[in-house]
């Protein structure tokens, strides 16, 4: 089997999908641009000319070389090489599997979204109509199978899509080592690394700090924002307490290597997706109404933070790392 991931880099995943196949002896490669964050893994095949209408040419004329190449293409965020997909039906048509994974704003519905989730905002300007377009093509191009990191969008998928194969998020936990809170820390930190302010509830988690440091709690608040993920990771090790994000409902690529770090994390999910993750989810609830009280209580509670964070490090390895998302893929592309 030869796989290609691409052709959007979403939080590194893409890059740690073809990394984790590689790991499991599978030949695997990844094409995307290289992201600003500069996440840790660079694009294996990527375009080689600059601007957009080069860049759109590019992918067309290097599509026929691809198709020789690899027998399986995964993309992410509903992108192929030519626009609306047309692309895909080829592919398929000369016996190559695909495959499409959901990540987040090309799906999400907002209308589903404010039905069942009362902290949901639309931070990244999604539309209903354009985004239900493109999930109606994808159910078609992919006879009714999609590919999801966790249950989240089961509300938005399974009224189009037959088969929704849940794989995790993608972390490589031997190359974050774990570093515990310390369970006599007296000074906790505490860590809020938003990519989007309003979509990870950024407000809220300042308004609740602020109201624990005027109260006396003594606690340091580092907030990362628009930096790359090597410095991030310098705070991220340092952090006592992890805070995710308080709108979306379920917990993003950050808390997994969060987790991966053996930190204990503050997310927001929903009720209804609680049981659906696997056994151990260490992850901590809160949600804006809430924050504050969460807070408050596990910066006095060391020992517990230091065990949450060793849960939270053997679930990472058992449910996130990239090899072992790499086999369950493996069995994902043999029913394709």
């Amino acid at each position: 089997m030869r796989v290609l991931h691409g052709l959007v880099e979403v939080a590194g995943q893409a890059a740690l999908s073809a990394h984790g196949l590689r790991e499991v002896g599978v030949e695997a490669r990844a094409w995307f641009e290289p992201h600003p964050f500069g996440y840790g893994i660079p694009p294996d095949l990527g375009p080689r000319l600059h601007g957009r209408a080069a860049r759109a040419a590019e992918r067309v004329w290097r599509l026929p070389g691809l198709l020789r190449r690899f027998d399986t293409f995964h993309f992410h965020a509903a992108a192929s090489f030519i626009p609306g997909n047309r692309d895909v039906p080829l592919i398929r048509r000369l016996g190559r599997r695909a495959c499409v994974e959901f990540w987040g704003s090309e799906a999400r519905l907002p209308r589903v979204e404010h039905q069942r989730n009362p902290f949901y905002v639309n931070a990244y300007h999604e539309d209903d109509a354009a985004n239900l377009r493109r999930l109606e093509r994808w159910a078609a191009l992919s006879d009714g199978v999609a590919v999801m990191s966790d249950h989240s969008f089961d509300a938005h998928l399974l009224p189009l899509f037959s088969t929704v194969h849940v794989v995790g998020q993608r972390v490589d936990t031997r190359a974050l080592a774990p570093v515990y809170p310390a369970p006599d820390a007296r000074r906790p930190v505490l860590v809020h690394a938003p990519s989007n302010l309003a979509a990870k509830g950024t407000t809220f988690v300042r308004a609740a700090v602020e109201r624990l440091h005027r109260r006396g709690l003594e606690f340091e608040y580092v907030e990362v924002h628009g930096r790359s993920q090597a410095e991030g990771l310098a705070e991220y090790r340092r952090a006592d307490l992890v805070v995710d994000q308080l709108c979306a409902g379920s917990h993003g690529v950050f808390a997994a290597e969060a987790m991966s770090l053996g930190k204990p994390v503050v997310c927001y999910i929903l009720p209804e997706l609680e049981p659906t993750y696997p056994r151990g989810f260490p992850i901590i609830n809160a949600n804006p109404l809430t924050v504050e009280a969460v807070l408050e209580e596990w910066l006095q509670r060391p020992e517990e933070r230091h065990a949450r964070g060793v849960q939270s490090r053997a679930y990472a390895e058992r449910v996130h790392d990239c090899r072992e998302v790499a086999r369950r893929l493996l069995r994902l592309y043999a029913q394709l």
